[in-house]
């Protein structure tokens, strides 16, 4: 059965006896602060693969633009000189 994005799984993580201790102190929810940078990181991992796959064709795009300019530009509302 696939999971759903609000079920939880059980992991083991590792952490610095000094920064689990202070979390604990402050009462911070490790688990959550986890899974947000766990989280964060995915993200940017996955924007930077995508970066990384259109690179060419970002590139190619920026020069056409340099070469012919925006899109209906004369059409543009606010300008930006």
């Amino acid at each position: 059965m696939p999971r759903t994005t609000s079920e939880k799984q059980r992991t083991n993580i590792t952490l610095t006896a000094a920064n689990l201790a202070a979390a604990r102190e402050l009462g911070l929810n490790v688990s959550a602060i986890s899974d947000a940078a766990v989280a964060e990181a995915v993200r940017a991992a996955k924007a930077k693969a995508w970066a990384d796959e259109n690179a060419e064709a970002i590139t190619e795009r920026r020069a056409w633009i340099e070469a012919h300019g925006t899109p209906l530009a004369d059409l543009q509302v606010l300008k930006f000189d």
